[in-house]
């Protein structure tokens, strides 16, 4: 479903970063060729906000949106793919999974590799198989409210 919303969300802010960009282009142009004082200067910077900026910037921010989703998706993708094979995936499996370009796969499964220390195993047949630690992290238990109230007495 991120993934309708990724591309719906792309296409337009594109339409709306082209649309305001050129709206505000013109604006502008408008403004520094007329030389325009007083009622029209401000309906002029009015309409560049309202019809040119405006659009503009949520046209980038619909496309930073997107970006965003579509790699949180890459990544959930990559976690199910991890689950289902127990922690050992290969550049051809998660690029049919995710549908991605195999070196594109490749790229983000090197990214991976090294932020969770990965290692890797050679099949018989050649493939390269990524293997990544399925144990859950055991994080060292944290009293918060001890730590708060230590950090507060430091801090009277």
């Amino acid at each position: 479903m991120s993934r309708i919303w990724s591309k719906v969300s792309k296409v337009v802010g594109a339409l709306f970063l082209y649309g305001g960009g050129t709206t505000s282009i013109a604006l502008v142009t408008a403004i520094l060729l007329s030389h325009a004082t007083g009622g029209l200067l401000a309906a002029l910077v009015i309409a560049l906000i309202s019809f040119g900026l405006a659009p503009a910037s949520l046209g980038g921010w619909l496309l930073h949106a997107s970006s965003k989703l579509e790699r949180q998706a890459l990544r959930e993708r990559f976690f199910q793919l991890l689950h289902a094979s127990h922690g050992r995936v290969s550049v051809l499996n998660f690029a049919a999974n995710a549908r991605l370009e195999p070196a594109i796969a490749r790229q983000h499964l090197d990214d991976w590799a090294k932020e969770f220390s990965a290692t890797f195993e050679v099949s018989d047949e050649g493939n390269i198989y990524y293997v990544f630690t399925t144990d859950p992290l055991v994080l060292p238990e944290m009293n918060y409210l001890g730590t708060l109230g230590q950090t507060i007495r430091q801090w009277l």
